[in-house]
């Protein structure tokens, strides 16, 4: 909304909460449920293009609407990425590195591919989003027992877990003649699938960050997408590289490029929805991500009367979850490795391992 703003463009908001801080810089604001067909319309008839920001949006809603107005980035990538099933077809016709896995209907499927996939592995339902997306972790046989009132809710796949240390996300930018635009590789800290630390430059081996890039070519290539989206991957201890994930979102690895680059994923992403020239992305200041949650937010204070090269944000978001993001820092400076030691020094994120990170570099 505020690089929108800032570009020069007005900005209509769709949503269920008119108390939201978007909501409130929006110059034409539309409130209703996301299956208000009736709302729905009158909002795409007020705007020359639509563009949406959640993984999780249900791509009817985006066909819907595509009747009405313009919405670059359409709706297959959703239907791609929203059925772990229908995603991994579309990985093995790209020829593309991924855990090996099976489709689960019922107990025995598993008591048979466990044989193949062996153990570790991970229980997660083809839907993205079913009962909350639990997942099981089977680490032996007696952990497949618990498995059968998972199953009774719907069809699952099991994939192997893939021993790594490292994750890397890379964001790129698709215009609508197929050209890309793509930022340098960011390597990320997760907590669950929360990303709380994430940074660049990386050090990488030239033929994995090669592989890297060509995997992320090959994917925008093959997807009726226009706009900003974020491919996962991972580097195995074997030393290969998985995709894990792509999803049309503007990342929170991406924030550093403020920084980082001479743009950001959210001008890249304006400019290609609204038919612009990209900007020729020219990487700039080693840059450090560090999410905050609600359980670092009072700790956090005193960093930010203290720390006058830490760039801070708050979303002002109310939090109930003390895992909730309510903010982040952006730290540029000239080593990513003195970055994190300081991060760590504060002793306020203690349930990441900055040392494996910093000592590696």
């Amino acid at each position: 909304m505020y690089y929108a703003k800032k570009m020069g463009f007005r900005v209509g908001m769709y949503s269920s909460n008119e108390n939201s801080k978007a909501m409130q810089l929006a110059d034409y604001k539309f409130i209703g449920p996301a299956d208000d067909k009736q709302t729905l319309k009158m909002f795409a008839e007020r705007c020359d293009v639509v563009t949406y920001d959640n993984p999780a949006i249900d791509s009817e809603i985006i066909r819907y609407i595509s009747q009405f107005t313009v919405v670059p980035q359409q709706d297959t990538m959703l239907d791609i990425i929203q059925d772990r099933l229908i995603e991994r077809s579309f990985f093995e016709t790209l020829n593309i590195n991924m855990a090996p896995y099976a489709t689960i209907v019922t107990l025995e499927d598993i008591y048979q591919a466990i044989n193949s996939i062996g153990y570790p592995a991970i229980l997660k339902p083809i839907q993205r989003g079913l009962l909350g997306d639990k997942e099981l972790v089977i680490h032996n046989q007696a952990d497949i027992v618990s498995a059968s009132g998972l199953l009774d809710a719907g069809t699952y796949i099991m994939e192997s877990f893939v021993e790594h240390d490292t994750d890397y996300s890379i964001i790129v930018t698709r215009q609508g003649d197929g050209s890309i635009s793509v930022f340098p590789i960011v390597e990320v800290i997760y907590h669950g699938e929360q990303i709380m630390t994430a940074y660049t430059p990386v050090k990488l081996d030239a033929s994995v960050e090669k592989e890297m890039n060509r995997i992320t070519n090959e994917i925008a290539k093959n997807v009726d997408y226009v706009g900003t989206f974020e491919v996962s991957l991972f580097l195995a201890k074997s030393g290969s590289i998985y995709v894990n994930r792509v999803a049309p979102v503007l990342s929170a690895a991406g924030f550093l490029f403020d920084y980082a680059a001479n743009t950001n994923e959210f001008e890249q992403h304006l400019r290609a929805i609204a038919g612009l020239p990209l900007t020729e992305i020219k990487p700039s200041l080693p840059t450090v991500f560090q999410a905050i949650r609600q359980r670092e937010y009072q700790r956090v204070q005193t960093q930010w009367v203290i720390k006058g090269d830490w760039h801070f944000s708050f979303y002002g978001n109310e939090a109930t979850d003390p895992q909730d993001s309510v903010g982040h820092i952006l730290i540029p400076g000239p080593s990513i490795s003195d970055t994190l030691m300081k991060v760590e020094a504060t002793s306020i994120w203690d349930d990441i391992d900055f040392k494996a990170k910093y000592e590696k570099k």
